[in-house]
This record gives C-alpha cells, sequence and structure tokens, in this order.
C-alpha cells in the first residue's frame, strides 16, 4: 500500500501498516513450547469454529483428535447443476482455547489440487482480537502435502499454538478486504472533496449492494469527453482474490495525492475505476463466482 509522508514522496508500508513481516510473528512458535505446559491441556476441551460473519467461509469441522481438526471450505454457488462449487477462499475464527494449546488445521478439500500460491511458499494469514495486525503464518508452520488419510489429495495442514484462552483468532487464505471496509474507504475518500474526483452510483448487485464508479482526472477534463484517453481499472471480480483490492485502494490513493507524476497523469488521461465488481461475491466469502452462481468473469453481454 503506498502512503504519503510530510514530503509527498510515497512508500510502500505494507497493506494499510497493518501487516507485519514474518520476523515479528507475534504468536508462540508451536515448535518452542516446553511441552510439559503443552501437556497440561484439558484434552477434551472443545474449540469453537465460527465463519458467520462478513466474507467468512468454513462448512464444517470434524474432529479427528484432542490436537487435530479437519476443516471444510464452503463451496461457492454454482450456476451448473451438474459441477460442484470452488473450494479456495477460507476466514473463520476459533475460540474456546487453552493456554499453549497447540493444534494441527487441516484444510482438505481445496478444489484447486496443487494450490500453487501455497507450493511457490505464500502462506495464510492469521490474527486475533488482540492482536488486531494480519501476518502471515510462517512456512516452517505450513505444510501442503498428499495425504494417505485423505484419499492422498492435497491437504494444507496448520501447526498453531493458542496461548492465550481469552484471545479470539483469526485465519484466512489471503488477507481479507470486505464490502464494508470499501464502502468506509469511499465514503472518507469522498467526503475529502478533491476537485478532481467523482464517485458515482452505477447500480445495485443482486442483494442490494453498491456498485460504485470513481471518475479521476483534472476538473477540466471533466467538462471535455473523448479530448483524453481514458484508462478503466476494475478489481474484485473474484471476491477471492482480495490482494487486488489493496492494489486497487493504494492506485487510487496515488491519483488523488499531490506527487508530481499523479498531477501528470491526471492532467493528460481520464481514469474510471470500479473497486468491486462482485459486491455479493466479496460480502459472502466466496472465491469466483457470484451470489447466482456465476463467474463473472466468464459471462459477458454480447
Amino acid at each position: 500500500m503506498l502512503s504519503q509522508d510530510n514530503n509527498n514522496s510515497y512508500s510502500d508500508n505494507g497493506l494499510n501498516n497493518k501487516i507485519r513481516e514474518e520476523e515479528n510473528y507475534p504468536f508462540t512458535s508451536p515448535y518452542f513450547l516446553d511441552n510439559n505446559k503443552a501437556n497440561r491441556i484439558n484434552k477434551n476441551n472443545e474449540l469453537i469454529f465460527n465463519a458467520d460473519f462478513e466474507s467468512g467461509n468454513l462448512d464444517s469441522v470434524q474432529k479427528y483428535s484432542y490436537c487435530e481438526y479437519d476443516l471444510y471450505i464452503r463451496p461457492d454457488p454454482s450456476a451448473n447443476n451438474n459441477r460442484q462449487g470452488h473450494r479456495v477462499w477460507f476466514y473463520f475464527q476459533i475460540k474456546n482455547t487453552e493456554k499453549n494449546q497447540r493444534v494441527i488445521l487441516n484444510i482438505v478439500n481445496f478444489s484447486k489440487a496443487k494450490m500453487a500460491l501455497y507450493r511457490q511458499g505464500a502462506t495464510p494469514v492469521v490474527k486475533s482480537d488482540k492482536r488486531p495486525e494480519w501476518v502471515r503464518l510462517p512456512k516452517d508452520t505450513v505444510f501442503l502435502h498428499r495425504s494417505n488419510r485423505h484419499k492422498k489429495n492435497y491437504v494444507l495442514s496448520i501447526a498453531f499454538c493458542f496461548d492465550d484462552p481469552d484471545d479470539t483468532y483469526y485465519f484466512a487464505f489471503s488477507f481479507p478486504y470486505t464490502y464494508t471496509q470499501l464502502q468506509n474507504y469511499l465514503k472518507n475518500l469522498e467526503e475529502r472533496n478533491l476537485p478532481f474526483l467523482k464517485r458515482s452510483f452505477i447500480g445495485y448487485s443482486v442483494e442490494k449492494k453498491r456498485l460504485d464508479l470513481l471518475t479521476i482526472s483534472n476538473i477540466e477534463n471533466f467538462n471535455k469527453p473523448g479530448k483524453k484517453k481514458t484508462v478503466c481499472i476494475t478489481s474484485r471480480v473474484h471476491p477471492g482474490e482480495s490482494p487486488s483490492s489493496y492494489v486497487c485502494e493504494g492506485l487510487i490513493d496515488f491519483l488523488v495525492s499531490n506527487d508530481p507524476i499523479a498531477k501528470i497523469l491526471r492532467d493528460n488521461l481520464i481514469f474510471k475505476i470500479i473497486p468491486c465488481l462482485n459486491p455479493d461475491g466479496v460480502y459472502h466469502g466466496n472465491y469466483r463466482t457470484c451470489t447466482l452462481g456465476y463467474d463473472l468473469n466468464r459471462n459477458w453481454l454480447k
């Protein structure tokens, strides 16, 4: 995310300055815990899983042992009755933990078998109510493997240690960016009353969520349609591609800034930006489709 300092210069400070580097991992490592402490936990304790919140996704959980759980992703709705929906995005919370409780969480039903991002070094993210900054799980706690117990399907296993029984923990496929988060950002942007920014309402989604269009250009260009080239930018046609929202927000922040390059761009171009093409899918925690089960990037009016 681009952020502006007092000299109107820009630097990359991460996603809204909320993402810590792996070396600053704020949770207890499952590998450096005294086994005597770990053995004191109540093996009959039941973790409480929940995904009933905006952009959440978790279908069901099966307890394999006191320290291992199999987690199933809720499929996207599918307009094709003969095809099961995509199962990639997950976002859930866990509470009712015990201090120093170590667990293995297995995500067992990915529809993308090889999960290229995770094979190339990416990891899921975690935060908690008391540590609200999203951070990637350390690479040595995440394993993508073929599991004999799961019919040799690919399983993503997460080793984690709960260190505070009064905290609530959240895990996600990648950094979430919700519909509400976007609306708050656009509201704050609009309230700045920038002369070169116009926010337009272009319609509602199936579930009556706003579809917004931002136009960014010097005010003189607003009155001369066709005189300047137009750059069209869209984001979140696939709900699970949440990093695109952070990229889009950073781009908007730059284009409305006092940076000399931003001024040149506004003088010579008209930017048309739709920050979210699939607000219903984003809201419900789908990976690829809208509420009606269509992949909007594969269904265009002819």
